[in-house]
C-alpha cells in the first residue's frame, strides 16, 4: 500500500519549496529528489522539513538531495508555521535551523523578516579564468558559500552558462559554491543566482542575496542597509559589518503558502 504524504508548495520571492512535516520513518534527503522533480515530482527548488519538538525548527535539503542552509526557506517555514499556529499567535518567535537557533518575525500578511548566520571569509576580486577570459570574483560565506561577480546588462546575462563553470571551476573543489552576478542601479542592488544543488537559475536566493549586499557594502557600493531585487521579488537586507563579513544580519521579504496537496510515494 502507497504512503499518503501531505505537503504544502511555498513560495519565497519565487524561491519555491515543498513542505512536510519531520518523519522518522522517511528519509529525507531521498524524498527531497523525488518531490522535487520538475516532471515527475511536484517541484520545487528544494524540500522543507519542519517540526515543533523538542522546539519549532526545520531542515532544508536542496533538490538534488543534498543538505544546506537556506535564507528564503526559513522565510518560508516561519510564514507556515504563523499560519498553522504553532507560534501560538507570536509573531515573533526562534527556530532552530541547520545554522543554529536563528530569530524569526511576522512583519505583515506574506512578509517576514529573519536572522541569519554571520557571515565570514569575505575576499574581493579573486582572480580566475572562465571560459577563457580572466575575471574577478567577490567570495563569501553566508550560511553557504558565494562568489559574487558584478555584471553589465544583468538581464541578458548568460547566467546559466557562466553561473554552471563558476560553480564547478576547480577554485572551489571540491564543494563548489553558489554564484551570484549583480548588477547597482539607483540606488538598488540587482540580483541572478545560479544555486549549488538546484544546478540552475532560480528566482531568488537568500544567502545570495546576502552575499550580494555585504560584498556590495564592502566594494563601497552601498550601505548597510541594501534593498536587493531578484526576478522573483524585493528583498532587505541590513547587518552590522565586520572586517571579513557581517554579523546581526536580517533579511526580509515575501513569503506564502502556494496550495497544499496529497502525494502517494
Amino acid at each position: 500500500m502507497k504512503k499518503k504524504l501531505p505537503f504544502f508548495k511555498m513560495s519565497a520571492a519565487g524561491n519555491d519549496f515543498v513542505l512536510v512535516l519531520a518523519d522518522k520513518n522517511l528519509k529525507a534527503s531521498r524524498l527531497s529528489r523525488i518531490l522535487c522533480r520538475p516532471k515527475e515530482g511536484i517541484g520545487a527548488d528544494g524540500l522543507l522539513w519542519v517540526y515543533r519538538k523538542p522546539g519549532l525548527g526545520f531542515d532544508y535539503y536542496n533538490s538534488d538531495g543534498s543538505a544546506a542552509f537556506c535564507g528564503n526557506g526559513m522565510r518560508a517555514a516561519a510564514w507556515w508555521m504563523s499560519q498553522k499556529n504553532w507560534t501560538y499567535g507570536k509573531k515573533e518567535f526562534k527556530l532552530q535551523t541547520p545554522k543554529g537557533i536563528l530569530s524569526a518575525r511576522i512583519i505583515s500578511p506574506e512578509r517576514v523578516s529573519v536572522q541569519m548566520p554571520k557571515a565570514s571569509g569575505a575576499r574581493l576580486s579573486v582572480p580566475i579564468a572562465v571560459l577563457g577570459r580572466p575575471i574577478k570574483l567577490h567570495l563569501i560565506d553566508t550560511g553557504v558559500p558565494h562568489a559574487v561577480l558584478p555584471v553589465k546588462n544583468l538581464e541578458k546575462f548568460d547566467v546559466n552558462s557562466w553561473g554552471r563553470e563558476i560553480r564547478n571551476h576547480p577554485f572551489f573543489s571540491p564543494r563548489g559554491t553558489n554564484v551570484d552576478f549583480i548588477e547597482i542601479k539607483s540606488g538598488k542592488i540587482y540580483i541572478r543566482t545560479f544555486e549549488r544543488g538546484v544546478e540552475a537559475e532560480t528566482l531568488a536566493c537568500g544567502t545570495g542575496v546576502v552575499a550580494a549586499a555585504i560584498i556590495s557594502y564592502l566594494m563601497g557600493k552601498s550601505g548597510n542597509s541594501s534593498q536587493v531585487v531578484a526576478r522573483g521579488g524585493r528583498l532587505k537586507v541590513s547587518f552590522n559589518s565586520l572586517r571579513d563579513g557581517a554579523s546581526d544580519i536580517f533579511l526580509e521579504g515575501p513569503a506564502k503558502i502556494v496550495y497544499q496537496g496529497v502525494i502517494d510515494l
